[in-house]
């Protein structure tokens, strides 16, 4: 078991990461359990390095179900921004609003085409892991009898390690490069963008935490990366 802390907006959220099996998380906040399904983007030519299988569990579905008919927040954070309104037609991938968490902004995307029936957040306002931020349309869809659990480990978020004046950017999360914003010399603001992370069902903004020069860029477009993998060395 893994546990972590975070402080946002004055209050303490304690997270406790109990099991990830394949790409379901089994996670407490506060003491509440929840269950997040991780997305697995696999990318050709590209794919995520994984530890072996510990042990494996089946978890019976039914052989149908029904979309759930909401967005909740995957992590605990900040709104930033609302770019959607009720009533308004979107389509799948279409970003609904930007999220502030572990140090990120994080994009939430519309995951199919639907129409917005009501907002339940605004812009500045804290959520919770799991809170309802949008509700939509719901369809069904047919479901695996099965779905393999496989228990593992979320490796520590880390911070950036400095060694002689050189800061090497790290990945938060396993996921796969969407876009590099940035050169190899490139001088870049505290704040600035380097680069688009998909991970989680999420755009994850990747920021630069002062100003400084690009030395080094390890990663490009499309390239999966895991938890703790070198992205940049700034100076």
């Amino acid at each position: 078991m893994k546990k972590f802390k975070f402080k946002i907006n004055e209050s303490i959220y304690e997270v406790s990461v109990n099991e990830v099996e394949q790409n379901i998380a089994e996670i407490e906040v506060n003491g509440t359990p929840f269950v997040v399904e991780i997305e697995k983007i696999d990318k050709a030519g590209s794919s995520f390095n994984r530890k072996p299988a510990g042990k494996v569990t089946p978890i019976n579905t039914p052989t149908r179900i029904v979309v759930a008919s909401s967005i909740k927040s995957p992590l605990p954070g900040l709104i930033v921004k609302v770019l959607v309104n009720e009533g308004q037609y979107v389509k799948r991938g279409d970003v609904l609003m930007t999220m502030e968490s572990m140090k990120m902004e994080n994009n939430i995307l519309a995951e199919e085409d639907c129409i917005i029936r009501k907002v339940h957040v605004k812009q500045g306002q804290s959520v919770m892991q799991d809170d309802v931020l949008i509700d939509f349309d719901g369809t069904e869809i047919k479901a695996p009898t099965s779905i393999p659990v496989v228990e593992t480990q979320i490796p520590e978020i880390k911070q950036a390690s400095k060694t002689m004046g050189t800061i090497a950017v790290k990945s938060p999360l396993p996921g796969s490069v969407i876009k590099v914003f940035v050169t190899v010399g490139q001088t870049v603001k505290r704040g600035e963008t380097l680069l688009t992370l998909e991970s989680m069902k999420m755009e994850n903004s990747i920021l630069s935490e002062k100003n400084a020069v690009v030395k080094a860029i390890h990663v490009k477009a499309g390239q999966s990366v895991m938890q703790d993998d070198a992205l940049f060395d700034l100076e």
